[in-house]
């Protein structure tokens, strides 16, 4: 009785596994990686067959060729989805996400921001609408920024990145890295960047670890409903990178039914894979 219990009970797990992997919208299997860095790392290991992420990502680092990508390659033709990226604050944080908007308009409108983003690729891929310009008396929910202001300090959390957060000669540098600091200059405030895990970064925010997530963040519903998010300002696509020697192989999703999948964990680009729609 207790075999024929135990045998019912490894069915039902391996059916349960079985289903996980069927409801992927391509792929046999999701590998979450920490960081889109370690993507390009499993994808030459062969640990990974292709790996969804960031088109900004991903144009920097083969254009690069580094040894990190020398031997991988973007499909053509490919988009899985067309996003913008956003600053996020707290929930209760409208103030603070409506200052920073404000502040990019402004930074925008005088060329700030189009001689940070020529540094490092993304003229093109700038959204920011220079004219956008709330009225802070209208918005409610003060008390976060007057909390940050208060500590004469943010503290940003971010990943590495490139090119919109990491080292160079043990400096911290990048397009995110630089418009975060020309934005709080303009606002008073000393700047603080803290490394965090991608996937609990909801978590950092709202137990004010950090106060803002500055680091390629999507915007989607789901985060608008969770978090205080910024007007939009840089466009970005969810590509799929593949080894050079896979071309012929891979061209379109219908080709990935037996790929495995690498994402960044709790990214956009897990929800395209797991076919999670949170517009």
């Amino acid at each position: 009785m207790k075999k024929l219990f135990l045998t019912i009970i490894l069915i039902f797990v391996l059916s349960l596994t079985g289903c996980a992997k069927n409801s992927l919208a391509f792929g046999k299997e999701l590998v979450k990686s920490n960081t889109m860095t370690d993507i390009l790392t499993e994808l030459n290991a062969k640990t990974s067959d292709v790996g969804i992420m960031d088109s900004i990502m991903a144009n920097y680092y083969i254009n690069q060729d580094s040894s990190l990508s020398s031997k991988l390659m973007i499909i053509d033709d490919l988009v899985l989805a067309e996003e913008e990226y956003g600053v996020a604050a707290r929930k209760e944080g409208k103030y603070t996400a409506a200052i920073i908007s404000n502040t990019l308009a402004s930074l925008a409108k005088d060329g700030s921001v189009t001689t940070i983003a020529s540094k490092y690729g993304l003229t093109s891929e700038v959204c920011i609408d220079e004219d956008y310009n709330v009225d802070l008396n209208t918005i409610t929910g003060k008390e976060d920024w007057d909390y940050i202001v208060n500590k004469g300090v943010v503290v940003i959390g971010y990943t590495v990145f490139a090119p919109m957060a990491y080292e160079e000669n043990k400096t911290l540098i990048g397009f995110d890295i630089e418009l975060a600091q020309a934005t709080f200059a303009k606002l008073g405030l000393s700047v603080v960047f803290q490394i965090i895990n991608w996937d609990t970064k909801e978590f950092e925010l709202n137990s004010k670890n950090i106060d803002i997530i500055w680091n390629g963040l999507t915007i989607n519903a789901e985060r608008q409903e969770n978090m205080s998010i910024s007007i939009p300002y840089l466009n970005n696509r969810q590509i799929a990178v593949i080894r050079k020697e896979d071309a012929s192989k891979y061209r379109t999703t219908s080709d990935m039914k037996s790929a495995i999948i690498a994402v960044e964990s709790g990214s956009a680009a897990q929800d395209i894979v797991a076919g999670v729609d949170k517009k």
